[in-house]
């Protein structure tokens, strides 16, 4: 079968391939800049070969770890929270999901915030975007306060393409552990708690602990900073986790 969006894209793109830093998705250093026209070329032809009432009918969730998936996340909760106050006209990373899926899930980390916005592009494989990490002065990041912080490839070539999502055929559901959707103009309208569904019964028991204990265990913390917000809870099956549940929960009584 003929898949004329990825063809299309394939096509647009023919020719095209190079690798920059990973650490300047923006690509306004120096060794990055030459390089920026391309990237922008790429994300223009995905744009105009996507079939984007597929992108807007997924699940995407931007995954964040905690101390447990990695150890140098040990303040995670600041993460969390900065995240949630970040201008939804930046661009973010996340993953897609088939509606109703109820496999929710991914390595990257157990806490999942799920955004409606706008797919700019998207991959089975994030290796086959590199969006890169962001690590910039504030006099950079200051540059795009108005316009947002923008995403691109970071590498791109031939091989990389046959792995760029366009629409539902091209799009394989065996790598939702592993895709990449970015995604701008955003807004959070769900949170995830990939803790087995078992958060409300792990939380109900740590509550109990003396409070230097308690305060240490993930899925107590995971608890109260999912509460600070007026967002609708899942657990990693969709299934909706009950809000005055759990905060019973956290004071330790049955729930």
């Amino acid at each position: 079968m003929l898949l004329e969006d990825l063809a299309g894209f394939k096509t647009k793109t023919q020719g095209m391939g190079y690798e920059s830093s990973f650490n300047d998705p923006t690509f306004d250093d120096t060794e990055s800049l030459p390089r920026k026209g391309t990237a922008k070329d790429i994300k223009r032809a995905w744009a105009a070969e996507a079939d984007h009432k597929f992108m807007d009918s997924l699940i995407k969730v931007h995954w964040l770890p905690d101390e447990i998936t990695n150890p140098k996340y040990k303040e995670w909760e600041e993460k969390f929270h900065r995240f949630m106050t970040l201008g939804g006209n930046n661009e973010i990373s996340t993953m897609g999901y088939l509606p109703g899926s109820k496999s929710i899930r991914s390595s990257w980390g157990p806490l999942g915030v799920i955004v409606q916005g706008r797919v700019t592009l998207a991959a089975n494989d994030m290796d086959s975007v590199l969006s890169g990490y962001l690590s910039k002065s504030k006099k950079h990041i200051d540059k795009y306060k108005s316009s947002g912080i923008p995403r691109r490839p970071t590498a791109f070539n031939p091989v990389f393409s046959n792995d760029y999502v366009l629409d539902r055929e091209s799009y394989n559901p065996e790598k939702a552990y592993n895709n990449e959707f970015i995604v701008d103009n955003w807004k959070p309208v769900g949170l995830i708690a990939d803790q087995g569904g078992y958060l409300i019964d792990d939380v109900r028991h740590t509550a109990r602990l003396q409070s230097n204990e308690r305060e240490k265990q993930s899925s107590y913390r995971m608890a109260v900073s999912l509460l600070k917000y007026d967002l609708p809870l899942y657990d990693e099956k969709m299934t909706p986790i009950d809000r005055k549940a759990l905060e019973e929960a956290l004071r330790g009584g049955k729930g």
